[in-house]
């Protein structure tokens, strides 16, 4: 097969592949590249498979991510959850393997142009070797009923009893296009706050401004009040009848109120609104804090692979790096303006 790097000119036919994919993800979604490059200025490599007559077959969606506390990576996807090869759905299995053995090598030798200490696919498919294998992160995907009462009914005890108490707190919950300044503002301030609190630098207003202004039409942005005060937020995005909750954020203020709660609930009753057939609670480390909030609803656990080719003999993850674990603590404790300030230079090179 031959590959090629797509450009502009061909974003109908990546389109066109991509709608043609059972394996395609929100992460193959073309405008990803213009969110990523007018935030940061990465440049983007959607590589493309083609057979013998010219037809696109498959595809591998890939940043270059460049960082120099981390080093740089050619990743597929930063940011996001997944990433990786799809195909079109004609394939068979050794025609798909072929189109996978095409599209990494073309990578590696692309990585290795652009002298990447990195190559990194995240994908719901296991690389093989020389590729290390990361499972650290598992995502867990909720299956949705028909009506809100009948997803009630099928909710774990423990979390029906939680969402019947928060009724009796009287939040404020409310759903909002994601284009609303003002409800992008709460949104913003309350993800970095969270974000801050956590130790992790945090993508900025200008990401997020590029994210709702190309994928308008797949987000909701989800606020939670209390006392007139928004403590939880969340940016919703729907992508072939799978609602998750990429980014979300709360304060901490919301933690006795279970305001978090509420926003999840929200987000999955939005779900069942669109129509949708499973709610995508994104990844967590097994065992955190995160990964036992959201077990508690009930979802099965679903691997994805994170993929690593070292091309440097001295290159590491990121997460591995000392000095990486040295801002995690120390930004907890970074006044929330600084954090918001000097937040976004960091987070772009940390494609986690």
């Amino acid at each position: 097969m031959n590959v090629v790097v797509c450009g502009e000119n061909r974003r109908a036919d990546w389109e066109e592949l991509i709608a043609q994919s059972a394996d395609a993800t929100s992460g193959h979604l073309w405008n990803w590249r213009d969110v990523v490059s007018s935030a940061y200025g990465f440049d983007p490599h959607y590589l493309l498979a083609q057979d013998s007559r010219g037809r696109p077959v498959a595809a591998a969606p890939f940043i270059f991510v460049r960082s120099l506390l981390y080093g740089s990576e050619l990743s597929s996807m930063p940011y996001l959850d997944y990433g990786g090869i799809c195909h079109t759905d004609v394939l068979d299995s050794a025609e798909r393997a072929a189109a996978d053995a095409d599209l990494i090598a073309y990578a590696r030798e692309l990585a290795s142009k652009l002298r990447a200490k990195r190559l990194h696919i995240r994908s719901l498919k296991q690389m093989q070797p020389p590729f290390e294998i990361s499972t650290e992160k598992v995502a867990q995907h909720l299956a949705l009923s028909p009506t809100i009462d009948e997803q009630m009914r099928r909710l774990p005890s423990e979390r029906r009893n939680r969402l019947k108490r928060i009724e009796k707190l009287e939040l404020g919950v409310d759903v909002s296009d994601a284009t609303d300044p003002a409800a992008l503002t709460d949104f913003c301030a309350t993800y970095s706050e969270n974000m801050r609190d956590l130790g992790s630098p945090t993508h900025g207003r200008r990401f997020f401004s590029n994210l709702v202004n190309r994928f308008r039409d797949r987000l909701s942005l989800i606020r939670v009040r209390s006392k007139g005060r928004v403590v939880a937020a969340g940016l919703a995005m729907n992508f072939r009848g799978s609602m998750m909750l990429p980014w979300s954020g709360a304060t901490f203020e919301a933690r006795p109120v279970y305001a978090t709660n509420a926003l999840y609930w929200r987000a999955i009753q939005l779900g069942i609104e669109s129509g949708c057939h499973t709610f995508d609670f994104g990844r967590s480390s097994v065992g955190s804090g995160i990964f036992e909030f959201k077990r508690q609803w009930g979802p099965t656990p679903v691997q994805p692979y994170w993929s690593t080719l070292y091309l440097s003999p001295h290159a590491s993850a990121p997460r591995e790096r000392k000095s990486l674990q040295t801002i995690s603590r120390l930004w907890r404790h970074m006044p929330l303006g600084m954090a918001r300030a000097f937040g976004p230079g960091l987070r772009r090179g940390i494609s986690n």
